[in-house]
């Protein structure tokens, strides 16, 4: 055996990750990360606008979802181990030629291939969840049925219908609530991507909570039965130290996600957009058409795979420069320097406040401020925001389950075994943030509030 069969890639996370190029699944992996399809994750950061917050955070979907396949590959050795688990992953997935194993590896490199451009900070803004225009769902099943390059590929490899089936292996559209156990792997409460992706935006946000113990968690995974007969991935009693402490680091690095300068970059985006939008709609000359930026929002569902890959992060930052250098309207072209100058808004928490208001103070404090941008001539449509950020919960009791396998007492839940108050909801982190024009608005908004203080 010669090392070159072996393509090895140096990591600032896991160090070398390799695969293997005689094996046909790995053969399978790396032909799709070399079509269009996944090379476009190098040009869309894994963590939006973070980068205005935490500079390093600059990293991309790219290298987390190869990240995530090879802890995948990681977790597959384990399993091999044992005999009936290494034959459920080597079987096939019945009326096709996927075996498991691939399903698991293939799910896990193209979960992130739906994102659009900033990943989730876009399908926020534009809220692109409330019309299902998700990309773990919409998206990526879209994309994986209907690029000709995937399907030409997978029809030499002879998995012509792997889109099909990873969607019933993953539990999607017509086959939801089928989702098939293993897929835990790939999206649960403790599955590979998360364990790449705490690990990765820790590091490149420069912070340590995220810095978990996942070869710890991956080498305690076992494939067993519940005492109900239901066949479920656990973790051995041995490893919950370190499943608790990757809850943790989880609920910390939420916390840090919700940074409220982040939320303010959020905020000039969606004022940005939501102006483009309004231009467009009027005929006015934006200075870049964006037609598939406008065709996203306008057509939805019915945008072409085609015009949905045109759009990246590099497709979205040439659209808002060449607004603030060309825009026939002047409040798009000021909004996008502003964008591209990093001069966010100005934000209140009203949590923060000595008196907290209530609902019909806090509707005085707006129609207030809708004065003051009236005698300015600012607007307040595109230059007023108000978000609600709550922290999440250290554990998920609505979500599917994390299984751990004692020694004594048989297959439990983990808030059964955990030392950790799971169910503890989190009682500080929630903001309510008010996003103003500039300082002036804030210094009359601040002024405003002292008075009803007093």
């Amino acid at each position: 055996m010669t090392r070159w069969r072996w393509l090895q890639m140096a990591d600032p996370i896991h160090g070398i990750m390799q695969f293997d190029r005689k094996d046909p699944i790995h053969k399978l992996l790396l032909d799709t990360v070399n079509c269009g399809v996944f090379q476009r994750l190098r040009r869309i950061k894994q963590m939006g606008l973070a980068e205005f917050v935490f500079p390093g955070a600059v990293h991309s979907r790219f290298n987390h979802s190869l990240g995530a396949t090879h802890l995948m590959t990681k977790a597959l050795l384990v399993f091999k181990y044992d005999r009936r688990s290494r034959q459920l992953l080597e079987s096939t997935i019945a009326g096709s030629n996927v075996t498991y194993e691939c399903a698991l590896l293939m799910a896990i490199l193209l979960h992130d291939v739906g994102h659009s451009p900033l990943s989730h900070t876009l399908e926020d803004v534009l809220e692109l969840h409330q019309r299902g225009l998700t990309h773990d769902y919409f998206w990526l099943y879209k994309l994986l049925e209907e690029d000709e390059e995937l399907q030409t590929l997978w029809h030499q490899h002879g998995v012509g219908d792997l889109a099909q089936v990873l969607k019933r292996f993953n539990g999607v559209g017509e086959f939801q609530g089928q989702k098939h156990f293993l897929a835990s792997l790939v999206s649960s409460q403790l599955d590979m991507d998360r364990l790449d992706y705490l690990l990765r935006d820790a590091h490149f946000m420069g912070t340590k909570y995220g810095n978990i113990e996942s070869d710890r968690i991956i080498s305690c995974l076992e494939i067993c039965n519940t005492h109900e007969g239901k066949p479920i991935v656990t973790v051995l009693e041995d490893g919950v130290p370190a499943v608790e402490h990757y809850l943790f680091g989880r609920y910390e690095a939420y916390k840090m996600a919700l940074h409220s300068l982040d939320k303010a970059s959020e905020a000039l985006l969606k004022f940005v957009l939501k102006r483009f939008i309004w231009a467009k709609d009027n005929g006015i000359d934006t200075g870049h058409p964006a037609d598939e930026l406008y065709g996203l929002v306008t057509q939805g569902e019915q945008l072409p795979t085609h015009s949905y890959l045109r759009m990246d992060d590099c497709y979205l930052w040439e659209a808002i420069h060449c607004w603030s250098l060309y825009s026939e309207d002047a409040l798009l072209k000021t909004l996008a320097k502003r964008m591209m100058r990093h001069d966010l808004p100005k934000f209140i928490n009203l949590e923060t406040l000595p008196n907290l208001l209530d609902e019909a103070q806090k509707q005085q404090l707006f129609e207030a401020i809708e004065g003051h941008y009236a005698q300015r001539g600012l607007s307040l449509e595109f230059g007023f925001d108000r978000q609600s950020v709550e922290q999440k919960p250290l554990y998920r009791d609505d979500k599917e389950t994390i299984w751990v396998k004692t020694r004594e007492r048989g297959v439990l839940e983990l808030p059964a075994v955990s030392s950790l108050e799971l169910g503890l909801k989190p009682n500080h982190g929630f903001k309510d943030l008010l996003f103003l024009w500039d300082t002036e608005a804030k210094n009359f908004a601040q002024r405003w509030l002292n008075g009803v203080g007093k």
